[in-house]
């Protein structure tokens, strides 16, 4: 099709460029709600290529809309996340998702006027739950949904966009107890760190009754100040995952009961404190999973044939943008690579990261000018996603 051999040209005419924003923004990776630098430099780059940029919207500083003239026909979204983890900085290469839109805005913006709809590209924070207000996707639904469906690619060490996610629930918990001397008057004292090793205890010993595929995981933030003063505050940032929302809030409400349990024991006063929106289930779309993957082929890669939905243990809010409108999150292979560690933040700034980051920008963009430009796609994607809703219950 002519039109997108001329997006994936300029994709091409600009690849140097969107590789140095990739670069930029994992050299300076920023936590969620805190991607000052990575949303503008977005903004520039989407404003030099046509696009109307709105930053800070949905209440969000680092969240952006940015869109062309409006058209009459459909309306696709591509998704960009930007915000890094604590610590080990892009190690789930989110610079990667960023730049993928980016490149595919910048061949869209070359056909624009041939196309018979629009493309809106989404800036969405904090997709890692490890900040409040985490889920920049939960807090801009509003706007997403204004769009008819929603694309976007994610690293990984394999090609793939057939799957789901947990749905999940991130949580910190505290307890408050009363100070007082730890050799010298240690009756005295109401130790709140108790209540948190109580809490972990018990979340142990639930473990064997639980669903194999239920993930409960979390850290201790803080524990008392000094050994020999009892801590009258500790904290735990826990996690709560299940394949299904339901399945996720059933076992919440037993680390709910685990943490009153520890209440009791201890005395020591407790509190939770949801720290993320909550996140959902993705819903799978075979139908956009076999037109990106026959996108992807054009360019040169080859997508495995995926019959049945590959479940991971992750959990992204995207899943709550799949549960009201059809969506694709589909996998890019940058290597051998675990996520969410050291390596994994080297591997998404590499040649190879590059180059499938480049693959994927066409991919999005062939995808976003078949869906507009083939109304019976659209379709077929509306309808699929609506009886896997009702299947859902």
């Amino acid at each position: 099709m002519e039109v997108k051999e001329a997006a994936g040209r300029r994709i091409d005419e600009f690849r140097e460029e969107t590789i140095r924003v990739s670069k930029k923004i994992h050299d300076e990776p920023e936590l969620g709600h805190q991607e000052h630098k990575s949303s503008n430099i977005l903004a520039e780059q989407l404003r030099g290529h046509g696009y109307e940029v709105k930053l800070g919207v949905s209440g969000m500083e680092t969240a952006f809309i940015a869109s062309r003239k409006k058209r009459k026909g459909p309306t696709v979204g591509i998704l960009a996340e930007y915000d890094a983890l604590p610590g080990i900085g892009h190690a789930c290469g989110h610079n990667l998702i960023a730049t993928s839109a980016l490149g595919a805005a910048i061949g869209l913006a070359a056909v624009a006027d041939k196309l018979p709809g629009n493309v809106v590209i989404y800036g969405t924070p904090a997709e890692e739950g490890v900040v409040p207000n985490a889920g920049g996707k939960v807090v801009m639904l509003d706007e997403i949904t204004k769009a008819e469906v929603a694309i976007m690619i994610h690293p990984s060490s394999l090609w793939g966009s057939y799957g789901t996610n947990n749905a999940r629930e991130s949580f910190l918990v505290e307890f408050f107890g009363k100070s007082s001397h730890a050799g010298g008057a240690p009756e005295k004292g109401i130790n709140a760190l108790e209540g948190v090793l109580l809490t972990f205890q018990g979340i142990n010993a639930l473990r064997q009754h639980i669903n194999s595929d239920v993930r409960i995981h979390g850290i201790i933030k803080h524990g008392g100040d000094s050994p020999n003063t009892v801590p009258d505050h500790a904290s735990a940032h826990l996690y709560v995952r299940a394949p299904t929302l339901p399945m996720m809030r059933e076992h919440y409400a037993k680390v709910e009961n685990i943490v009153k349990g520890a209440e009791l024991a201890t005395g020591a006063r407790s509190r939770i404190t949801r720290v993320a929106n909550t996140y959902a289930n993705t819903i799978p779309s075979k139908t956009l999973t076999d037109l990106f993957r026959d996108n992807m082929a054009s360019v040169g890669v080859e997508y495995p044939e995926e019959t049945e939905v590959r479940q991971s243990g992750g959990s992204t809010d995207f899943g709550n943008v799949s549960q009201v409108m059809p969506a694709l999150s589909a996998y890019i292979n940058i290597g051998d690579v675990v996520l969410h560690s050291p390596e994994g933040a080297a591997m998404t700034a590499t040649p190879q990261a590059h180059e499938a980051m480049i693959q994927a920008a066409k991919g999005l963009a062939f995808t976003a000018i078949d869906l507009i430009t083939k109304p019976e796609l659209l379709k077929k994607a509306k309808e699929e996603h609506k009886r896997r809703i009702e299947e859902q219950g």
